[in-house]
């Protein structure tokens, strides 16, 4: 226990945390159009990365993406 006698949760009780970070279209446009997705010009999406970088899933609507990353078990956070 800790000074103030209340119990550490331990690693596997903790939320991973994930990014949510704005992404702009023409930035993904190559690897969008490999898996037969066309993007607008102008689309503003949101990716969620994992804490070292890894992006795991894009998303066109932001708050979509924090409610997916909770319901997959992990805490989202925004990053500019």
């Amino acid at each position: 226990m800790n000074d103030a006698q209340t119990p550490t949760p331990d690693a596997a009780d903790v939320a991973p945390l994930v990014y949510v970070r704005e992404v702009l279209a023409e930035d993904i446009r190559l690897e969008a159009a490999e898996t037969g997705i066309e993007l607008p010009d102008d689309a503003v999406l949101y990716a969620v990365h994992t804490e070292d970088g890894v992006r795991r899933a894009i998303f066109s609507d932001r708050d979509a993406a924090f409610e997916a990353a909770v319901s997959h078990g992990a805490q989202p956070v925004s990053a500019h």
